[in-house]
């Protein structure tokens, strides 16, 4: 069903009002879940629907437990990790600007940070490289070679600065994230064979048995690997939990990256969009019409929703999204 962009906000500000945040709060949430759903990304509104993201009680407010010049560890407190993450990247770049480079960590956050191209973005607007990291303890894929779930998805974004958009790369370490089973369940729909397994160990299409069971990692060992690498930079390194389905000490880890400390902004970014011309003119597949850059088509779509005012929600995300903030 069509929507205006207006009242997709309106009900996306309502549900996280209705789910126990403060204004600012849900301000900074509906931006994250936005810029997902805005771009046709899976990160977006359905993260509201069924049991929602409600607020937790026993919240306090996020704390930097160290500190150096160009790195800080916050101990999120049980906040929302969309909240805690923002403030992570904001610190991250705070230290870009005054050593070149900001590490910043976190543990102790609760939920998903949300799309989290959405905070590489927000580095490289600046002109930094931006790289950001997530875990979590809550086990939703396997292994290669294994059919129990172990790691949570475990995504990671990396945001390029260049001469117009900036190139971002967003990706789970799994074969789907786990808010597109959310989403094919919503929907109605199976998801493509290959993605997951039942609790059993059966290779199966139906997302909700993939959900009590485990997805895949993504590109088979590769995936894996990277899954191992992001578990171990956004937990083990930030202090956060890996493996223990009833914690709530979930990880992020950013680093934001001044082209300055090794070139020059405007060299750096002018032989990055030398190799996007590059790659973008390059002898096309058959059927090909275009050759994509991360995160270009995630802009096009946006551009282009932006341009008609107008989204399209599926029918029944759209009933269950209104009916999380009545």
């Amino acid at each position: 069903m069509k929507i205006k962009i207006s009242d997709l906000e309106t009900l996306t500000e309502k549900a996280l009002l209705k789910q126990g945040y403060g204004d600012s709060e849900s301000e900074i949430i509906k931006k994250v879940l936005l810029y997902a759903q805005l771009r046709g990304n899976n990160q977006g509104v359905v993260k509201l629907i069924g049991k929602g993201i409600p607020k937790r009680e026993a919240v306090g407010t996020p704390k930097i437990v160290k500190e150096t010049p160009v790195s800080a560890l916050i101990d999120g407190n049980n906040a929302h990790a969309i909240i805690v993450m923002d403030q992570v990247t904001d610190l991250a770049i705070k230290k870009a600007k005054q050593s070149g480079i900001g590490i910043v960590g976190n543990f102790n956050t609760a939920e998903s940070t949300g799309a989290i191209g959405y905070y590489a973005k927000k580095i490289a607007d600046e002109g930094f490289i931006g790289i950001a990291f997530a875990s979590a303890p809550f086990q939703t894929t396997a292994p290669h070679g294994s059919t129990e779930a172990k790691f949570c998805t475990n995504p990671m974004a990396y945001g390029i600065p260049t001469e117009t958009d900036p190139i971002i790369l967003d990706m789970s370490t799994s074969a789907i994230a786990y808010y597109g089973l959310i989403e094919a369940k919503t929907a109605g729909r199976e998801v493509l064979e290959g993605l997951g397994y039942d609790k059993n160990g059966n290779p199966t299409t139906n997302p909700a048995e993939i959900m009590s069971g485990a997805i895949k990692a993504f590109g088979g060992h590769k995936g894996y690997g990277l899954a191992l690498i992001v578990q171990i930079l956004a937990g083990a390194l930030v202090q956060a939990d890996s493996f223990d389905n009833d914690s709530d000490n979930a990880g992020n880890l950013v680093l934001a990256i001044d082209p300055e400390i090794l070139t020059t902004k405007e060299k750096f970014t002018k032989e990055v969009s030398s190799i996007i011309t590059m790659i973008k003119s390059s002898r096309k597949a058959s059927g090909v019409e275009e050759i994509f850059i991360p995160g270009e088509k995630g802009n096009n779509f946006y551009k282009k929703v932006l341009t008609s005012g107008e989204i399209e929600v599926e029918d029944n995300l759209l009933t269950a999204l209104t009916s999380a903030g009545q």
